[in-house]
């Protein structure tokens, strides 16, 4: 069991997390929502926001309440929510990290097929809730409140299988793990862990509904998510980044080219015989064209740059993802030496990226500033 100095010390950071989280994410939403050009990194990003403004609004509080009371949330219902909440939490901020990069790939990569619109990103969307919410149910019908004497329901067992957490309360308060019920060590139907500690009313891992070999496998695959997920993303912005480049490198070449001068001197020359030739009306039209041509090219340029810039902005919020529930995600399995002060500050995730956009997205400084300034 945590002492009452960590416990105050993460409730303290969860509380700033919560509040800071929930105004910035109500911002971003607000913002957002009142964007006229509908696009599908919009839609991604408003998914995002609306996720980590529950997260900082609902399940942070939530989760100060269960360190409050050392997670003896005495109520099974209340027990199974929260598990519900925190397994739901970090799966769709995955799948969310992947559609992203998806979506900013096919952008810059195959910006003329169109592969994700925005009902197709809508579609996604719901699809990557529906798998989040099947964790989710999965997860808290592994958990319990531990009660004794034993129930009728568990009389037949001669021990009931908890996780094993000595001193740190890391089976109560993970998200990412609710599988190794039976390991090396399962306790006695006697409200105590193996330390001593009275387990009466603790919200804790059981293996009542799944069997242990079902449990195992579940564990693998909640893990392989979080890794294939860091694989996919590592792979799309390679790719993209690789795109880049080589159009970065093609334009340097096209510049240092000697068609540009050739194709000047040619246009010049054009222009002349038909000035000679009193083909005024011929000239008109061919100035038009060209002049619609570079507009076309500059366009072309601009929304590529501006897709870059997203993609940028994006990449970031990617990683600090990424950095953030990595230490927690290796606690969980036991990688890394377990700290409760570093484990809970995988929620920092929820509260950074409306500081991201603030920093990174000049059109979103610009809407914040408007709409502060417009309040005064």
């Amino acid at each position: 069991m945590m002492v009452d100095t960590e416990h105050c010390i993460i409730m303290v950071i969860l509380g700033v997390f919560s509040i800071v989280g929930t105004i910035g994410n109500f911002l971003v939403l607000y913002i957002y929502t009142r964007k006229r050009d509908r696009t599908t990194s919009n839609i991604f990003i408003l998914t995002l926001a609306g996720t980590d403004f529950l997260t900082c609004l609902v399940l942070v509080p939530y989760n100060i309440v269960a360190i409050g009371l050392d997670h003896r949330l005495e109520i099974d219902f209340f027990c199974k929510i929260y598990m519900f909440l925190l397994t739901c939490n970090v799966p769709f901020s995955a799948f969310i990290m992947v559609a992203i990069a998806f979506d900013r790939y096919f952008c810059i990569c195959h910006p003329f097929l169109h592969a994700i619109n925005i009902p197709r990103a809508k579609a996604i969307v719901f699809l990557m809730a529906a798998l989040a919410c099947v964790f989710g149910i999965l997860t808290s019908l592994m958990y319990s409140i531990f009660r004794s004497p034993l129930s009728d329901a568990t009389k037949g067992s001669n021990t009931t299988c908890l996780h094993t957490a000595p001193s740190n309360d890391q089976s109560y308060n993970t998200s990412f793990t609710s599988a190794d019920l039976c390991g090396e060590a399962s306790i006695t139907p006697n409200d105590t862990d193996v330390d001593g500690e009275d387990l009466e009313g603790v919200c804790g891992p059981f293996n009542d509904i799944f069997g242990t070999y079902f449990i195992w496998v579940y564990q693998k695959i909640y893990a392989g998510f979080y890794l294939l997920s860091f694989l996919i993303v590592f792979v799309l912005y390679g790719l993209i980044y690789r795109a880049i480049h080589l159009r970065r490198a093609l334009k340097a070449k096209r510049k240092r080219s000697s068609l540009f001068p050739a194709a000047a001197e040619i246009s010049m020359a054009e222009t002349q015989m038909t000035a000679l030739n009193g083909n005024n009306i011929d000239n008109s039209e061919s100035s038009d064209k060209c002049l619609k041509k570079k507009h076309t090219g500059q366009m072309k340029d601009k929304n590529f740059y501006a897709n870059i810039r997203t993609a940028a902005m994006l990449f970031i919020v990617t990683v600090v993802f990424l950095l953030a529930f990595l230490p927690a995600w290796l606690m969980a399995y036991g990688w890394i030496p377990y700290s409760p002060i570093v484990f809970y500050m995988y929620f920092l995730y929820n509260v950074a990226n409306p500081v991201i956009y603030a920093f990174m997205n000049m059109s979103f400084r610009a809407d914040l500033r408007s709409l502060l300034c417009s309040s005064r």
